[in-house]
């Protein structure tokens, strides 16, 4: 690997965004979100990701499973004083985006060398 394609490793890891991460590793803005798709698509930089979220977890003692989970008991809680209704919606939102309820479908359509998008 690249010393640039170990610094979108560490990046990505911030915030699990590969075109942000692309950005602050130093690929052009331009390309950022094409650059970020082809980065996760490499073997070697797919599995050091995989490698360094595994060490994250060991150190900190906190699992996926374990963020789920209070995500979900929050939930669920009725709201109370302790409770309030936003951090219920925002709970909820998570697992929702977790579960891969909330997805956007967006079509390309290549027109000569200009791509227009559109959402339905």
């Amino acid at each position: 690997m690249t010393e640039k394609q170990k610094r979108f490793v560490d990046e990505y890891l911030i915030d699990l965004n590969a075109t942000a991460a692309a950005i602050r590793a130093g690929y052009s803005k331009r390309n950022a979100g094409k650059i970020g798709f082809e980065l996760l698509e490499k073997t070697r930089i797919s599995e050091a990701i995989q490698v360094k979220i595994k060490g994250r977890s060991e150190r900190t003692k906190i699992s996926q499973d374990d963020v789920i989970n209070e995500i979900a008991d929050m939930a669920f809680q009725d709201i109370s004083k302790d409770m309030n209704a936003f951090a219920k919606l925002k709970a909820l939102e998570l697992l929702g985006k977790h579960l891969g309820m909330f997805t956007e479908k967006i079509k390309t359509e290549s027109v000569g060398t200009m791509e227009v998008l559109w959402k339905n």
